[in-house]
């Protein structure tokens, strides 16, 4: 930018004069101006070369062309300056002189290098690659912890804290470091992403599995003012491992008439496209369901609402028998002269909230040398609290007596009652008789049994009861204190407590015996439970019953797939293995090694009997997980978040943490909508 002019040769002064040195002058003398004696004029007379600066025309600006090459730079405070965006925040580069060789130049420098190494730093921490392996393995991450956090009861409040230790304790650990999911995100999973998904898994299992049969249960709970109905749906499907139990809806509902619990299972089951594959309705026994005994399936209640709605007049009703066998305890333990029940009651209020009163019972205890454990509550609600109650008192009983019968005013109800010569003896014989219920509730709750599987365990109880009965049973240690109250001259008395018993069993028995009815028209398929050979004429039988009930079978296709079954039931004769699977097991491994051409008939009627959930234990065990997640810590958890966790803990129950996870990372559409912002809205 530099160029070299001459100038045009000028007079010069002569060798001599310029080498002469000039005169001296007085002070008041004034030389003649010499205009050749000036520096500029010296300069131009020796023809000095010299370089002039070429300026250019116009400044350069930071143009459209310049941002697009240089990507991190953008406008600076005017036209002609760049901002870096990489640098610490107000890096200026003129361009105004050399244009794009100014913005290269700082990017050249050792600074801008250093703050790329720490921005390319910042993004690996938080970002990924969108589509990479990472960014599925950070969604499946986030996904399962969703999940966990709902599987093992947690509150959200967890997660908030749960991505920071994460980061801190692995951080060599990409996952770790950019998983991001606190309180909020791990709600919204639930409610919009988890929750629609699981119940689409069940819709669509139906569906591609052709399963032509369903039955549907619900029941009643109250959490405050709060009235909760979920509807559970029951069918068999063999390929995903026989017997399905599983949550489609769960509202609250204004009241609990049956017009209206009628009408909302109804619309339920239309919306999932169910409607016209129900063929069984289970509720509780109260009258609200059936009208009581016998079912009334005409008058105002849900079962006769359902089969006038759902246009199935052949729709089959089915009572819980979990209930009848705890109300059937309950209504003969009335009969005594004692109330066992009431006593418990008030033995544990009288005890629970004291402290003072539980430490004197203690030192009762060490007297008496028994080892103190807490009294047990009793609720006659609960279905499993009777026996383990009384268990407790019989086990503190001598302690529990000398101090009731030691204090100066002890409650009068209980002060008659240890002073009354038989009451640990009512205590022994009731403990004795619970047993027997206690053991077969457990039996008859089991998850995925049949109608078979529970008439078995009523007929079980039933044939108990007769027997005790007929021989007037009681316990040894009854039978001694029996025998040492005649020594002491109450055989009065004795005999009086030897016809209550008489009396309670008969009680049990009648009880039974008339909410049994109902489930005695299944006998006929007493035969599926593979337990024993089988013979054509029973399956005969359940064939009319379903026949009755407007489902076809070809009798000639089920008479040749019925002896390809007992072949097979054959082969596994004496197996142990074999033997202690549940029927709808049984009929799954049936299903699995035999050919299409021996299921078609065999398995429509298994679909339908396994339809038939044989007792409400499902729904009230949805009763107990609403309990623990809307406890007094939760109470402000919103009803929506709630159904959505009930509905990932129920219909997921199959799956581990471990599995889910495996789960999510093989279903690339559940990981987008994981992603997806549409799930907070």
């Amino acid at each position: 930018m530099f160029s070299i002019l001459a100038f045009p040769a000028l007079p010069l002064a002569s060798p001599a004069c310029s080498s002469a040195r000039p005169a001296r002058h007085s002070r008041d003398h004034k030389p003649r101006r010499n205009s050749a004696t000036e520096p500029s004029c010296l300069l131009l007379l020796l023809g000095v070369v010299c370089l002039r600066v070429k300026m250019p025309k116009r400044k350069c600006k930071f143009s459209v062309k310049l941002q697009k090459k240089y990507t991190c730079f953008r406008r600076g405070r005017d036209d002609f300056e760049g901002e870096c965006m990489i640098c610490k925040p107000g890096t200026f580069v003129s361009v105004a002189c050399k244009g794009g060789l100014n913005l290269q130049s700082h990017v050249d420098s050792e600074k801008h290098k250093r703050a790329i190494q720490g921005e390319a730093s910042f993004l690996t921490d938080f970002f990924v690659t969108p589509g990479s392996n990472l960014e599925d393995e950070v969604t499946a991450a986030e996904g399962t912890f969703a999940f966990h956090t709902v599987k093992h009861h947690n509150n959200y409040n967890m997660m908030v804290c749960t991505s920071g230790p994460l980061r801190t304790t692995f951080p060599d650990y990409d996952i770790a470091r950019i998983f991001s999911s606190a309180k909020t995100k791990t709600e919204a999973l639930v409610n919009s992403v988890l929750a629609p998904d699981c119940l689409e898994n069940v819709l669509k299992s139906i569906e591609e599995n052709e399963v032509d049969f369903c039955g549907v249960s619900t029941g009643g709970s109250d959490h405050g003012s709060v009235k909760v109905f979920p509807i559970v749906i029951q069918y068999f499907d063999w390929k995903s491992g026989g017997l399905q139990s599983k949550i489609i809806e769960m509202q609250s509902q204004p009241n609990e008439s049956a017009d209206t619990i009628s009408s909302y299972v109804k619309e339920t089951l239309d919306s999932k496209g169910l409607l016209n594959k129900c063929i069984a309705f289970t509720g509780d026994n109260c009258n609200t369901m059936f009208g009581g005994m016998p079912w009334d399936s005409e008058g105002r209640n849900v079962f006769a609402k359902l089969k006038n709605e759902l246009d199935n007049k052949t729709l089959i009703g089915v009572g819980c028998p979990a209930h009848i066998l705890n109300n059937c305890v309950q209504q003969a333990a009335e009969t005594l002269d004692v109330d066992v029940e009431g006593i418990l009651f008030r033995i544990y209020q009288y005890f629970h909230i004291y402290r003072v009163r539980t430490e004197q019972l203690k030192e009762y205890c060490e007297f008496v040398d028994i080892e103190y454990k807490q009294l047990l509550s009793h609720s006659k609600t609960r279905w499993l609290s009777l026996f383990p109650s009384i268990t407790r008192l019989v086990h503190l009983f001598p302690a529990v007596k000398a101090f009731f019968l030691s204090q100066n005013k002890p409650p009068t109800v209980l002060k008659n009652f240890f002073e009354h010569e038989f009451s640990e003896v009512y205590l022994l014989h009731l403990q004795s008789l619970m047993s027997i219920f206690h053991s077969n509730i457990l039996e008859l709750e089991r998850e995925n049994n049949s109608v078979v599987e529970v008439l078995k365990v009523l007929l079980c109880v039933h044939n108990m009861l007769t027997e005790r009965k007929s021989n007037n049973f009681m316990c040894l240690k009854v039978k001694s204190l029996l025998a040492e109250k005649r020594k002491h001259g109450l055989s009065a008395e004795c005999d009086k407590f030897c016809a209550e018993v008489n009396s309670l069993y008969g009680s049990c028995i009648e009880y039974l015996e008339k909410w049994m009815e109902p489930m005695k028209e299944f006998s006929c398929f007493m035969w599926m439970s593979l337990s024993e050979s089988l013979e054509w004429d029973k399956v005969e039988s359940s064939m009319k019953f379903l026949l009755d009930r407007h489902v076809s079978i070809d009798y000639g296709k089920c008479f040749d797939q019925f002896f390809n079954l007992r072949k097979f039931v054959n082969r596994y004769k004496g197996d142990e293995e074999f033997i202690n699977l549940q029927a709808h097991q049984k009929w799954a491994k049936y299903f699995e090694t035999s050919e299409n051409m021996c299921q078609s008939e065999l398995l429509k009627i298994a679909q339908v009997f396994f339809a038939i959930a044989p007792h409400n234990a499902n729904v009230e065990r949805i009763f107990s997980l609403m309990q623990s997640q809307w406890s007094k810590e939760r109470g402000n958890l919103p009803f929506e978040s709630l159904r959505s966790i009930l509905l990932v803990q129920y219909n997921y129950k199959h799956f581990t943490c471990k599995e889910f996870h495996a789960y999510l990372l093989s279903n690339k559409q559940l990981l987008n909508r994981i992603r997806s912002t549409e799930k907070y809205a």
